[in-house]
């Protein structure tokens, strides 16, 4: 791939889509900033070929879409953390093949990091999916009661996963 070809191309983010522009930059580091719908990859100077500069433009994609996924992660279980007074472990982001979350017996709560792409009501859902297993680690009917309490919406959002989980889970650049 090119950086022109890297360029046209589109980046789900939150329900929609970002573009890309790549800046060269005389610091010795690579950066991302995002303003409005445009990503702009400031590469470093230290990669001198085509091949370089697109390696490490997909690498500071990456680290952005998972410094992405943390802080809405964090954010948004803060947020349900306020409402329904639950404890939780950590919060780690992951990069799973099939799974969008998981809660542990030790109360860790895990994402899967391509989620950032999908709507926000999507994130929602599974945020609240894996917080109902801090009470319920399994899906009884208690669970999904609890699921439906938190996001009454929660079927329609697991229909859209379901139905979107190939495109998202083989998204790559």
């Amino acid at each position: 791939m090119k950086l022109s070809e890297l360029e046209q191309k589109k980046l789900p983010f939150r329900g929609s889509e970002l573009n890309i522009k790549v800046v060269r930059s005389p610091f010795s580091f690579s950066r991302i900033t995002q303003k409005e719908n445009l990503l702009t990859i400031n590469l470093s100077s230290i990669f001198k070929t085509e091949e370089e500069q697109v390696k490490e433009a997909g690498n500071q994609i990456m680290l952005w879409y998972k410094s992405q996924a943390r802080r809405y992660f964090t954010q948004e279980v803060q947020s349900e953390k306020a409402k329904y007074g639950f404890s939780y472990k950590e919060i780690a982001i992951k990069d799973t093949a099939s799974r969008w979350g998981s809660c542990s017996a030790q109360k860790n709560l895990n994402f899967n990091w391509r989620l950032i792409m999908t709507p926000p009501e999507i994130l929602r859902y599974v945020v609240c999916h894996e917080i109902a297993h801090l009470t319920h680690l399994n899906h009884s009917t208690d669970f999904w009661n609890l699921v439906e309490k938190m996001y009454p919406k929660y079927k329609e959002a697991k229909q859209w996963l379901h139905d979107n989980c190939n495109e998202i889970l083989s998204f790559s650049l």
